[in-house]
């Protein structure tokens, strides 16, 4: 999944930004292991939304969460998707 928010239109854009990734197995050798980290990512990019505004993040996007939920949802275990 790439995103780009360079340059982003709006007079309150800053032109020098980026996400932090992280790069997560699609398919889990430990079903428990990739269980919780389907449950963390979901949460990051849902609930854990809250806690970017103190931190002076700005929000993810709505086609990025929806992006970010694909990719979630295609995590597995010997083919079986993780996320419930």
């Amino acid at each position: 999944m790439r995103v780009s928010i360079v340059n982003a239109p709006g007079e309150n854009s800053y032109p020098i930004a980026g996400y932090t990734y992280l790069l997560v197995y699609k398919d889990q050798k430990d079903k428990d292991k990739g269980t919780e980290l389907v449950k963390f990512l979901w949460w990051a990019i849902h609930d854990g939304e809250k806690f970017a505004e103190d931190l002076l993040y700005a929000p993810l996007p709505d086609n990025v969460v929806k992006l970010a939920e694909t990719k979630i949802k295609q995590i597995n275990y010997k083919g079986e998707p993780l996320y419930k």
